[in-house]
């Protein structure tokens, strides 16, 4: 019998949502499950290998975090700082109205509580300056980009509300001033060179692009980077890689850190990560209504770490897992999840966006066994 993960891939296949995908499963470190299924683009003229490498978009997030938190242990930045303490430019933020903001916090960048958003993910004022103002564009540095955000409200006061947007991409250009090297090759020093990650990076080699995942051609979305030629290292999407090396990741944090080679980052680091970091009394933004069962709130039973979603109990969430839980999965479709209790990764890598909350409810169900409702043809 096919493997459960295999099989809803492969439907997803033939259901037209994506040309092919790559599933992987690992049980207390060993891979248990690693398959391909259809093909590396809408041409089908090859079929999808199991090193495919895809836009992981906002899976680049946890690693972001992961390489901040290393200059917190080298003492070189502080979680409860000011951003504006590494970034002048952010200092004199402002809020809709003009009335003066607070300074968000390294830590409130980790939470996604420093009042940041996404010009494509709502239709206010503040999201529409975020548009007209280019934030999310390729041909910037981070530097330039945070002196973009710097000229733009605030959507909240930082510390009161998690709302979905920009702040790892801060975090990245904070990384960059605090490491003195580009975002890309500090994390190519610290953490996806010693982890072994050799298919991960904001640029692909000419020998690595022939194996880059296509979306059919409706899913294609505006916010995928170039594979190649990009100046802006985007911290908060802007990183390719493949089941295998993300894997490694994973299970660096499943494993409180550490990694064949030794220990990536303190126990202390990663128990941050994977535990509850939002405050008391905090409030949600409205897109995170269109989370679906990811979004860190109480009716969902989820919380948020540093750079990661947590499940705060086993029963309150409609998809299947357990407390400890772990994740944060990508527009392009991509998903993970670390589960402690079962001492599983589960890696789907897939390019479908509009289909994205359809193969993150199949998948967990399809692997825990639960029932799932006829696959429809839209997410």
């Amino acid at each position: 019998m096919p493997h459960p993960l295999h099989k809803v891939l492969s439907e997803g296949v033939a259901f037209g949502h994506f040309p092919g995908a790559v599933g992987l499963v690992a049980e207390a470190g060993q891979i248990t499950h690693l398959a391909a299924t259809g093909h590396l683009d809408p041409s089908r003229t090859t079929p999808m290998p199991t090193d495919a490498i895809f836009w992981i978009a906002s899976m680049t997030k946890p690693i972001t975090t992961a390489a901040a938190l290393l200059l917190v242990e080298d003492g070189r930045l502080r979680l409860d700082d000011a951003v504006a303490d590494y970034l002048p430019a952010l200092r004199g933020l402002r809020l809709p109205g003009g009335a003066p903001a607070p300074c968000p916090t390294v830590r409130d960048l980790m939470r996604h509580t420093a009042g940041f958003t996404y010009g494509p993910f709502g239709e206010g004022p503040v999201h529409a300056a975020y548009r007209q103002a280019g934030v999310y564009d390729f041909h910037l540095t981070n530097q330039q980009m945070v002196e973009r955000l710097a000229t733009l409200p605030l959507l909240h006061p930082p510390g009161t509300t998690f709302e979905y947007g920009m702040s790892t991409d801060v975090l990245g250009a904070l990384i960059e001033v605090c490491s003195g090297q580009a975002l890309g090759d500090f994390m190519q020093a610290r953490v996806l060179g010693p982890l072994g990650m050799v298919d991960t990076g904001f640029e692909l080699s000419p020998a690595q692009r022939p194996r880059v995942a296509r979306p059919c051609p409706a899913e294609t979305s505006p916010l995928m980077p170039p594979t190649h030629g990009t100046r802006w290292q985007s911290g908060g999407s802007g990183l390719w890689s493949t089941a295998a090396d993300y894997l490694r990741f994973a299970h660096m944090l499943l494993d409180h850190g550490r990694h064949p080679g030794g220990q990536l980052l303190s126990a202390q680091s990663v128990h941050a990560m994977r535990t509850q970091q939002l405050p008391p009394g905090v409030a949600w933004g409205e897109y995170v209504d269109a989370m679906g069962p990811i979004a860190p709130t109480v009716a969902m039973g989820q919380g948020f770490g540093l750079g990661l979603s947590v499940r705060l109990d086993d029963g309150t969430n409609p998809l299947p897992g357990h407390a400890g839980d772990f994740s944060w999965p990508g527009v392009s479709g991509c998903l993970f999840w670390g589960d402690p209790q079962r001492q599983w990764v589960v890696i789907a890598m897939l390019q479908a966006p509009s289909h994205r909350l359809t193969y993150r409810a199949r998948c967990r169900q399809a692997l825990y066994g639960t029932p799932s409702a006829t696959l429809e043809s839209r997410s």
